[in-house]
């Protein structure tokens, strides 16, 4: 009998043994799913500062766009917004009229030294007729 409550005993411990582990375990699990929201991902910092220079380059590159500036000063040249710029453009190629094409010459290939020219062979000695 007294083994029997032995075994009881040791089994009983051996059960809240077991149940404080897994306690212990999910205890543990929960703490560093939840530490684990909490602290930023590597990737999603590189991904919003990434974003954020994207959005800086493009705000500074419409300002450059829609606005008179200065590109070299000591040269004296301006930069002028893309909507004025393309109505200049457009003024200056309707004002320039196409000519019309004359006569195409093909290039004259080179004679090697020594050959006679294509002149020469045309023409007849003067005893013959």
């Amino acid at each position: 009998m007294t083994e029997h409550r032995q075994k009881g005993k040791s089994s009983a411990r051996v059960m809240i043994t077991g149940l404080v582990m897994v306690l212990f375990f999910c205890g543990l699990v929960f703490f560093l799913v939840s530490e684990g929201q909490s602290i930023g991902n590597v990737e999603e910092v590189k991904a919003q500062v990434r974003l954020k220079n994207l959005a800086d380059l493009n705000s500074e590159n419409q300002k450059a766009l829609m606005q008179y500036r200065w590109v070299d000063k000591s040269k004296g040249v301006v930069g002028v917004p893309i909507d004025r710029a393309m109505e200049l453009v457009l003024a200056e190629l309707q004002s320039n009229k196409p000519h019309p094409a004359g006569p195409v010459t093909p290039p004259v290939a080179p004679t090697p030294p020594g050959s006679p020219t294509p002149a020469a062979n045309n023409q007849k000695p003067a005893g013959q007729p």
